[in-house]
């Protein structure tokens, strides 16, 4: 995922965010490249009467441009099982290039970390700590550490760990010392057979000397392990400790990442740890990498398209911690600031789909019915079926041959989508005010417009009351100097405003009809971005 490019509309998106995304990020991929069209909030119903109409699966959601561990090129991990001695561990980590084993059970859920450290410990410990180390480590263990094969292996196997090397001659008593431990020697079968008898429980014989059938009797009897190796005994002495499994001296309850997780919090997160590297997890608790501090410092951000907007406030959140490649739009030119060039594509027209349209001719490509339909319905949108003051030539040429290519009757689409998004009654006062939310920054002051379309008044009417009450407690917790709402109606017919804020009288010089102290009506203004954005622009420069 960490190449693909994602193309996304803005906040409380619309229809031509939406629309445009899809198609631009289908361009993108008949073009051969990896591009994913996401969308910032919820679809409102006109939009999933358009993608329901062509059949096509709406964007998915994405809520931070910053990227995330899954998004990024980490290490492979390594795991290995609990029972693994450390003579075994070292060799793995001889091929592990970020030096760390992830040590996990049965059902392949971690348990601890192994490092270099952890494998070096044994040398700095006391003998108590290393004897009790020892007694942990299982024959078939000690046997393969030190390439022994194992000629006894009693079912009641049990040592105090503790290790001596015997050279002693033939005919000398051995003392109970040498009972319940490891006993390492070259040659002798009455040795062997006095160690076994004094209580030795592990018998290592060395330089390929052998076992008696006598003492192999002697030793089952005794319970004694008797291990045959063709190591000498120096050779052995300085690897038998190295048979102790892994899980006694690991890193328990490690530092972990989740896959999900943004990069930079990690990296805030382990900037204040020690380990060379870090096990990642997935949802489902598997361990799917390895992370170290060099993978967040040096990774490639995610990259993204920017359709429908150019504003940082009306972005994703982060957007600045991503990289930007392109941004296509046909409004104002936003705050968005790169410190690289960039393809952008701004046009004087009613809607950023007739771009995306325009560019699939610049580059030789029919859209497929599917996406024309969705870049018609964007259109229609957009232009209040053309009857919007942003409508252009452009976009009515553009809408006839995007028509022809979806195979509709371009009347009877307009009639379905403009009738999708105007129920009210049926709506929430939250629902209604996140269909289309922009908030702009005019000078000092702070302002919030939202739009949606209505067909009868009687239906503005009945939710009026309750809808100021919602408007007014969003203006005062968010803090906007005016928040206004505008219904407009879907036969370009002028629109019905709501207001709230502190600077909610300079309306009385925008609109026709003040009808009260939160509402108004105006029989020419229907475009937010040509009239009313302007007009409240002007009076707050002579604020």
């Amino acid at each position: 995922m960490s190449k693909s490019i994602f193309v996304t509309g803005h906040q409380n998106p619309v229809s031509d965010s939406i629309c445009s995304a899809l198609a631009y990020a289908n361009l993108k991929q008949l073009m051969g490249e990896s591009a994913i069209a996401v969308r910032l909030g919820a679809l409102n119903d006109e939009t999933k009467y358009i993608l329901k109409y062509f059949d096509v699966e709406g964007p998915f959601l994405m809520k931070d441009a910053r990227s995330q561990l899954r998004d990024i090129v980490i290490d492979e991990p390594t795991l290995v099982p609990m029972n693994m001695t450390m003579a075994e561990a070292w060799k793995k980590l001889y091929t592990v290039k970020n030096k760390s084993l992830f040590v996990v059970d049965e059902a392949r859920h971690l348990q601890g970390i192994v490092s270099t450290s952890n494998l070096s410990s044994t040398r700095l410990m006391d003998d108590d700590h290393l004897n009790s180390l020892m007694a942990k480590a299982s024959v078939e263990q000690i046997a393969k550490t030190i390439n022994g094969k194992v000629i006894i292996d009693p079912d009641n196997y049990s040592t105090n760990g503790k290790i001596y090397i015997v050279t002693l001659i033939n005919g000398q008593h051995f003392s109970s010392e040498f009972e319940n431990s490891i006993v390492i020697l070259s040659d002798g079968d009455e040795k062997q057979r006095q160690l076994i008898e004094c209580g030795a429980k592990c018998i290592i014989i060395t330089c390929k000397e052998q076992v008696s059938e006598a003492n192999r009797i002697l030793a089952l009897k005794k319970d004694c392990a008797i291990i045959q190796t063709d190591l000498d005994t120096m050779k052995v002495a300085r690897a038998i400790t190295e048979a102790i499994p892994v899980e006694y001296v690991m890193t328990k309850d490690p530092v972990t990442c989740i896959d999900t997780e943004y990069v930079n919090d990690v990296a805030q997160r382990l900037s204040h740890t020690r380990f060379r590297s870090y096990p990642v997890i997935n949802e489902y608790g598997n361990i799917v990498g390895a992370i170290s501090r060099y993978h967040l410092s040096n990774y490639e951000r995610r990259k993204f398209i920017l359709v429908d907007h150019s504003a940082k406030n009306q972005s994703i959140a982060n957007i600045d911690e991503a990289i930007i490649e392109e941004i296509i739009d046909h409004h104002h030119i936003g705050n968005i600031e790169t410190s690289y060039p960039i393809y952008y594509r701004n046009m004087k027209c009613g809607c950023t789909s007739s771009i995306v349209a325009l560019l699939y001719k610049e580059n030789g490509i029919v859209p497929s019915r599917e996406y024309a339909g969705l870049m018609l319905g964007a259109i229609i949108s957009d232009t209040m079926y053309f009857k919007s003051k942003t409508t252009t030539e452009f976009d009515k040429k553009t809408a006839e041959w995007l028509a022809e290519l979806a195979q509709v009757d371009l009347n009877k689409f307009a009639l379905g989508v403009l009738s999708a998004s105007i129920s009210l009654t049926k709506s929430t006062p939250e629902n209604i005010l996140n269909r289309d939310l922009k908030s702009y920054e005019i000078g000092k002051y702070k302002i919030a417009i939202g739009q949606t379309n209505f067909e009868h008044m009687e239906d503005i009417q009945t939710i009026l009351p309750t809808f100021k009450e919602y408007l007014e407690s969003v203006q005062n917790a968010k803090g906007y100097d005016l928040m206004i709402m505008m219904f407009s109606n879907i036969m370009a017919e002028g629109s019905m405003f709501v207001f709230s804020g502190p600077i909610k009288n300079i309306m009385k010089e925008l609109i026709e009809t003040q009808i009260d102290e939160m509402s108004g009506y105006d029989s020419v203004i229907i475009s937010r971005k040509q009239q009313l954005v302007p007009k409240i622009s002007e009076l707050l420069k002579m604020m």
